[in-house]
């Protein structure tokens, strides 16, 4: 593929329209569901909420990349040379659009994975050698998406652009093993809780695995395309951001239900739900006991899952 025509990246914009349309809503709607809950004179401030100022940042990392990828075809097929040279226009990796697209679409994979290692480490109770791998990859991903900016404004065939594949294997691997480690340790607690709070917590993990598996599953697909030089992999690469977007506004959303189903079942003297898992962590004495909490989504008490 020494040149890609014009129609790949047409092709990009209509895949990552509806893409960035269904983060959006789910975006809007896990913000609304958490300011909904932040309410009341215990509320802690957003804010302290790791979680929820990350999933900001993504979501205003993502909309930049997807505002810049429309400018981009818009210049592309109209204002330069007034249409004519579409083909020059998007082979041209000098082009500013084009290396401020790259520079989103860093951004959010960073922060996407950034997000699903702190939960990692949250789950795990803060458990800082579950993470260390997951880390190292987050640091290599750091490295390699540097790079691939870098080299992308200076050729103009991705093929050529030796961080892309492993930028996506850096980001697949972290998302396996934590969603694989997550699910382990829910896992656990799912066989220990009660039947209405197994449940519930059951579905955070369904989501949780479906999410990693449709983010997984997009980026095994670019990773081929790109492996092959194929065109389409033009049409793989651009709605990255909007698909790492999906992946993590499922789990804020359904977290965001979690609440409300807890308080439509009622509270109980051990309750295990979507929103809350607690862990004994001491033995018990006459002066009581140490309750360790590990918060799936920003409550009153928490700074967030």
């Amino acid at each position: 593929m020494s040149e890609s025509p014009p129609w790949v990246n047409l092709a990009g914009l209509a895949v990552g329209g509806p893409l960035y349309g269904i983060y959006f809503s789910l975006h809007v709607a896990s913000t609304v569901l958490v300011l909904r809950r932040s309410e009341g004179p215990r509320a802690v401030p957003l804010y302290r909420s790791v979680i929820f100022v990350l999933g900001w940042l993504l979501f205003m990392s993502v909309t930049a990349n997807w505002a810049v990828t429309v400018w981009h075809n818009v210049a592309g097929f109209i204002v330069f040379k007034s249409g004519t040279a579409a083909p020059e226009f998007f082979n041209d990796s000098s082009q500013i659009t084009s290396l401020v697209q790259n520079i989103f679409v860093a951004i959010s994979i960073v922060l996407g994975d950034t997000m699903i290692i702190y939960r990692l480490w949250i789950v795990w109770f803060r458990n800082k050698y579950v993470v260390i791998l997951p880390t190292l990859s987050l640091i290599g991903l750091f490295i390699t998406t540097v790079l691939s900016v870098q080299t992308a404004s200076h050729v103009n065939n991705l093929a050529e652009i030796v961080g892309l594949t492993p930028t996506l294997v850096f980001t697949l691997f972290t998302n396996v093993y934590s969603t694989a480690f997550i699910a382990y340790k829910l896992w656990t607690i799912i066989k220990e809780s009660s039947s209405v709070g197994g449940n519930q917590l059951l579905n955070f993990l369904s989501i949780s695995v479906e999410s990693a598996a449709l983010y997984s599953a997009w980026g095994i697909f670019y990773i081929v395309t790109h492996q092959i030089n194929s065109d389409v992999q033009i049409v793989a690469l651009m709605p990255v951001p909007a698909v790492a977007g999906i992946a993590n506004a499922l789990i804020q959303t359904w977290s965001g239900l979690g609440k409300a189903i807890q308080t439509r079942l009622g509270s109980s003297s051990r309750t295990i739900s979507a929103t809350e898992v607690r862990f004994r962590t001491a033995t018990d004495t006459e002066a009581g006991s140490r309750t360790d909490a590990v918060e799936l989504k920003p409550t009153t008490s928490s700074n967030g899952f």
